[in-house]
């Protein structure tokens, strides 16, 4: 089973009862949306045909729950394919009055739970989620722009950031950063699917931070490697044209640290002296002598 399979799954077989003002919502959702479901309306019957099966069990139950109504399913396989195809059908004339008289009061999306519960049931039938373990990508899919641009305004509402694009004719909403899709999740109260999604990426980011760290150290080891073999060699330089007896006292006892304790660190050299100084002003004497040590090779080969 896909990851998008298991968050769906996920949303549909919680036990926890919403409102019936969510319901409404989520109910709108469905005959809202036409990219996954095919629906019709008219004063008699209300028919949705899917292959989604967890649309099929989260529209059923949604109808008996909020119109004490069991919707007709009737299940068909391909012979070929052997996919299932759900067709659901609300015969009752009275259900269906209510029903698209409720679903079409302005306060429907109002409330926060009524919001999250429209972008639950929009996922359920509309969206699909990427493997984590490959990449972060949400995303909402529709064949009308009105009721994609509703999706991307609860989203954006949430702060989620989401961007819109034309595809094949659909309006594709979609998230691609991790840690939003990661809240999208969470708000639609697929926990269990947001807990793996979070374990994964920090497995990631500990994984990656502790490549940077090598590769950072490494790069540093040699950049370290390479300025101390420079600055040996300037005091070598230094001690055999002048001596180091030369220099002034401040530049002569970093010289002679420097040679005494190769692998100190600045810090550990500076506490050395009498009295201490800074890792900055090791670290500037000790450019002073490679300077002296330059001019000096300056003057010669000039």
């Amino acid at each position: 089973m896909s990851f998008s399979a298991r968050v769906k799954e996920e949303l549909v077989l919680n036990n926890s009862e919403p409102g019936r003002h969510c319901m409404l919502a989520g109910l709108y959702a469905v005959l809202n949306n036409n990219a996954a479901v095919r629906s019709k309306f008219s004063l008699e019957n209300i028919c949705i045909y899917t292959e989604n099966e967890y649309l099929a069990l989260h529209f059923t139950k949604m109808v008996e729950n909020a119109f004490n109504h069991k919707a007709e399913v009737f299940i068909k396989t391909n012979i070929k394919s052997r996919r299932k195809y759900y067709y659901i059908v609300i015969c009752s004339q009275l259900v269906v009055s209510k029903l698209l008289k409720a679903i079409d009061s302005p306060l429907l999306l109002n409330q926060d739970c009524c919001k999250r519960y429209y972008l639950k049931t929009a996922f359920v039938s509309n969206a699909s989620i990427t493997d984590p373990n490959k990449n972060y990508h949400l995303e909402y899919v529709f064949n009308n722009k009105d009721n994609a641009e509703i999706v991307y305004n609860l989203l954006s509402g949430y702060e989620l950031k989401p961007k819109m694009i034309i595809r094949k004719k659909n309006y594709v909403v979609y998230i691609k950063d991790g840690e939003k899709v990661s809240e999208v999740l969470g708000l639609i109260n697929a926990h269990k699917s947001m807990l793996e999604l979070e374990s994964l990426r920090v497995f990631k980011t500990v994984s990656n931070d502790i490549n940077r760290q090598v590769n950072c150290e490494t790069a540093n080891m040699a950049k370290t490697a390479k300025a101390f073999v420079s600055l040996q060699e300037d005091i070598e330089f230094l001690e055999e044209k002048i001596g180091i007896s030369a220099l002034s006292k401040p530049l002569r006892e970093i010289a002679e640290l420097r040679l005494e304790y190769p692998n100190a660190t600045l810090k550990e050299i500076g506490e050395m002296l009498n009295p201490p100084i800074s890792k900055s002003g090791v670290n500037h004497r000790l450019r002073k002598i490679s300077e002296i040590a330059e001019k000096l090779r300056g003057g010669i080969n000039g």
